[in-house]
């Protein structure tokens, strides 16, 4: 798992005046759980698939398509297996004025550069530091829509039908986040104390095996 991060003022993770660049292949299920944002961040797919759950609905992200969660907001990821993602993570101790609605983000061709230099494996911290202050500028004036693309409507009306324990056939959802968003809500309910034969029968037509083996996704 190649990791890459930079941190400006020589700060950590904590976020202090500072605004930090991971980028991160996953080669496992990721799913985390909804909470209040303490940062802005910006979240960019390269390969893979990304969903954003912001307000009631979950948002598909795929490669080349980045999405912007505000401080404060109440949010959940979910990152498919095999997927390269980065986060820009911006300190609420920014002076800038950043937007403070969620949503994606129209890429500029200043932006799309930046990422590319981003993920240049010769970029020295100094340059780094330099494009992501460029960056925080340019997303002062970022246009960002929230306007639900069909494969996210099908994916939000399949996990709909999948969580109210109704039929899930004839969806136009691919077969692998299918089983991507079972595994997550089979493991949503293991953690609620539930036994695997339960489980099994709400999302595995009462497998045990296919439930155990489809767990191994799971990161």
């Amino acid at each position: 798992m190649k990791i890459s991060k930079v941190t400006i003022s020589n700060l950590e993770v904590t976020m202090k005046n500072a605004i930090t660049f991971q980028s991160e292949t996953h080669s496992h299920l990721l799913y985390t759980a909804r909470k209040k944002k303490n940062h802005y961040e910006l979240i960019s797919v390269q390969t893979g698939a990304v969903l954003v759950r912001l307000g009631k609905w979950e948002y598909l992200v795929m490669p080349g398509e980045s999405f912007w969660l505000p401080f404060d907001a109440l949010s959940a990821m979910t990152v498919v297996p095999n997927s390269t993602i980065s986060c820009i993570q911006f300190s609420i101790r920014t002076r800038e004025s950043l937007p403070h609605q969620g949503g994606y983000v129209e890429m500029t061709p200043l932006l799309i550069a930046g990422l590319d230099k981003l993920h240049s494996p010769t970029i020295s911290e100094q340059a780094q530091q330099r494009v992501l202050s460029v960056m925080q500028d340019e997303l002062l004036e970022a246009s960002l829509h929230t306007d639900l693309s069909e494969e996210s409507k099908s994916i939000n009306t399949y996990l709909s039908a999948l969580t109210e324990n109704k039929t899930t056939s004839g969806y136009s959802v691919s077969p692998d986040m299918m089983m991507t968003l079972k595994v997550r809500e089979a493991d949503k309910m293991r953690k609620s104390g539930a036994k695997n034969d339960m489980i099994a029968a709400r999302y595995f037509s009462g497998n045990i095996d296919f439930l155990l083996q489809a767990s191994s996704i799971l990161a």
